[in-house]
């Protein structure tokens, strides 16, 4: 190699400070684990204008393993980490690497062991045991095996990431056919009892009433039993992935429509006002799924409102940016209606919040924990997006983006 591709270690007045929390979500955090502050320097030198599958590289200081701990116990994502073996102790590199791994259960990050001590190998339990991605002397390091490292352990760990992604996705849907089969058994039982209940109403419609009164209380039954099929039909459609004829609509006139059964859902007591944006975009759905999904969600907010609730329903038009879409990986950058449902009650937990969505999760003692999921599903099958915002003691915001249908100006 010649001489002037070695790194050489020597004082610079680069700033290596930790790079803020919110650059994190673009870009790929790097630890450095050295008490040599020129290792710092010269890394962050190398590689500060570094790009690396469209990302750039943020380092993060540590000057021995102690600091390295309390940079990893913070918000900050790690994707790889340059250790050095000997620091505080001889052995502290390495021990950091065992409470990674161990304690920290972070199998994602790749670990670099680096030393200036020639000849001294770590030990192979360490390196094969820890899933170590490769040990340097620190005299090897020249620029572009620096770069080329780099490149390694994020192609590495972004394989991984994928690979876990993919996995979860294959639970969930596997869990999603259980969960579709047992609902098919509950389906055709329920069918059959409403069959039941339909025959013998029809039967009574035609026959005489005794007074008025007993035919509006027959024709109740007979529509209640109507209703219960509709719900039956949609859980089957939810189940099999199999939904109605999609139409091009206008939200704010089907939500005015159900303003009266909103009304009565929120039993008069909770006032509900409404923002809708004059012009606004037409969207490609089932109108059915729209209507169950809003009637759900209003309810959630209902049941989540306390003395002096309030429920706010808002539409208007929006582009999903590529800021917000790095933000949200699942959304689609384009033109899109909001629905934004809010209510001020006591709001949801984070840890809630990550299991909203699921089949049967639900935090109402008497809950069926379907509503929510159905809501995603409705929102998935119409190409749209949806957030949740929430705040505990303060409320929440439910914000479903529907897709601009191709022909709405």
């Amino acid at each position: 190699m010649s001489n002037n591709e070695l790194i050489s270690f020597y004082d610079d007045e680069q700033d290596s400070s930790t790079a803020p929390e919110n650059e994190a979500l673009n870009c790929w955090n790097m630890l450095i684990v050295d008490d040599d502050k020129a290792v710092h320097e010269v890394t962050s030198l190398v590689l500060k204008n570094v790009t690396i599958f469209d990302k750039k590289i943020v380092m993060h200081s540590a000057y021995s393993a102690a600091q390295a701990k309390e940079l990893m116990l913070s918000n900050v994502t790690f994707a790889f980490a340059l250790i050095d073996v000997v620091m505080e102790t001889d052995k502290a590199g390495l021990a950091l690497i065992k409470w990674i791994r161990e304690s920290l259960h972070d199998n994602n990050i790749r670990l670099v062991l680096r030393t200036g001590q020639p000849g001294e190998t770590p030990e192979k339990e360490i390196v094969s045991q820890y899933d170590i991605h490769d040990y340097k002397e620190k005299n090897e390091l020249t620029s572009k095996k620096l770069f080329t490292l780099s490149y390694s352990c994020l192609r590495t760990y972004n394989d991984i990431i994928k690979a876990k992604e993919m996995e979860k996705m294959l639970r969930h849907n596997e869990k999603m056919e259980v969960v579709g089969q047992l609902a098919s058994g509950i389906i055709h039982d329920f069918n059959n009892i409403l069959g039941l209940i339909l025959g013998n109403v029809e039967l009574l419609q035609q026959t005489p009433f005794e007074n008025e009164k007993q035919a509006q209380k027959i024709n109740r039954i007979h529509k209640a039993a109507l209703m219960g099929k509709g719900i039956t039909n949609k859980l089957h459609s939810f189940t099999t992935n199999k939904s109605e004829q999609k139409e091009s609509v206008n939200i704010n006139d089907l939500i005015t429509k159900m303003d009266t059964i909103i009304s009565i859902s929120t039993a008069n007591n909770v006032p509900i006002n409404y923002h809708f944006e004059s012009s606004i975009w037409l969207t490609n759905i089932v109108v059915s799924d729209f209507e169950s999904a809003l009637f759900n969600l209003v309810i959630n907010a209902r049941e989540a409102v306390l003395i002096n609730g309030k429920i706010s329903i808002k539409t208007s038009n929006c582009r999903l940016t590529d800021e917000f879409c790095q933000l949200n990986p699942k959304a689609i950058v384009g033109e899109y209606i909001l629905l934004s449902i809010s209510d001020n009650g006591g709001g949801i937990s984070t840890e809630d919040i990550k299991l909203l969505f699921n089949p049967f999760f639900t935090t109402k003692k008497t809950g069926t924990g379907l509503g929510l999921s159905m809501v995603f599903s409705f929102v998935s099958h119409s190409l749209g997006y949806i957030t949740v915002d929430s705040e505990l003691d303060i409320g929440t915001t439910f914000n479903v983006y529907l897709p601009k249908c191709q022909t709405s100006k």
